[in-house]
């Protein structure tokens, strides 16, 4: 569905778009189904919460989602994703499988995701969903964004220590989002974000993909791993100088 010129004005300028309706609940309720048997089964590939124990209570990320049941593409093909996707990158939209691709635990007590931006730049840009499988507060650590800091032109570090999230000038000038189970949200890859910590005692769950247009070519690096998931491929000439050019 088309986005209004406002709503494409507003995510242009400030990095970031809010769906405005909800995944089906019966989604939403398979996705987390899904999720309780993996973290029980704790398959690798997982980032724990702590290093020193390993417990399904410690489990932080679930890495390679995107191989761990159908429900999950399923989520990451939803209509309403890829039609708001489709205002931003155009009729032909690839998902990156090798860049994000994993679900958040957010275990209680979890600590900070430190404040980060997109590590590569994408022409077209890459954009980031974050699909709610659990209520996404506050209290609980929900994202917290700067608006308009895709569009930095200065040089800032990508990644920022853990323990400085707070104590960042970033801190105060972001913007706190929280989301319902069954939101989702999209931003450019290169807007800053980060979590605070999960002051609960229940997880908060999220998964994050990444999507580019088809078209966009990645000179001079490695072709990310992808899979089409709406249009069709088509052919944009050779990337890449030939040999001895």
């Amino acid at each position: 569905m088309p986005l209004s010129d406002e709503d494409l004005w507003y995510c242009k300028q400030n990095g970031y778009y809010r769906l405005p309706n909800l995944l089906p609940d019966n989604l939403v309720g398979r996705l987390n189904e899904a999720t309780d048997c993996e973290i029980f089964s704790m398959r690798e590939p997982i980032v724990w919460e702590d290093t020193t124990s390993r417990t399904p209570a410690d489990i932080r990320r679930l890495s390679k989602i995107l191989d761990r049941g159908s429900a999950y593409l399923e989520a990451a093909t939803h209509p309403l994703i890829l039609d708001a996707l489709e205002n931003f990158l155009g009729p032909n939209i690839e998902l990156i499988t090798n860049k994000h691709n994993h679900l958040m635990v957010r275990p209680p007590n979890s600590g900070v995701v430190p404040w980060h931006a997109g590590e590569h730049i994408y022409e077209p840009v890459l954009f980031t969903a974050l699909i709610y499988l659990q209520e996404s507060t506050i209290e609980n650590g929900c994202i917290r964004i700067v608006p308009g800091s895709h569009q930095r032109p200065f040089h800032s570090p990508k990644r920022y220590p853990d323990g400085e999230f707070t104590s960042q000038a970033l801190y105060h000038r972001a913007l706190p989002v929280p989301m319902p189970a069954g939101g989702v949200i999209l931003f450019d890859d290169r807007l800053y974000h980060g979590a605070d910590t999960n002051n609960t005692d229940q997880s908060r769950r999220s998964m994050t993909l990444a999507y580019r247009a088809h078209d966009a070519h990645d000179v001079l690096k490695e072709d990310p791993e992808k899979t089409l998931v709406r249009g069709e491929r088509v052919y944009t000439g050779h990337p890449h100088p030939f040999p001895g050019s």
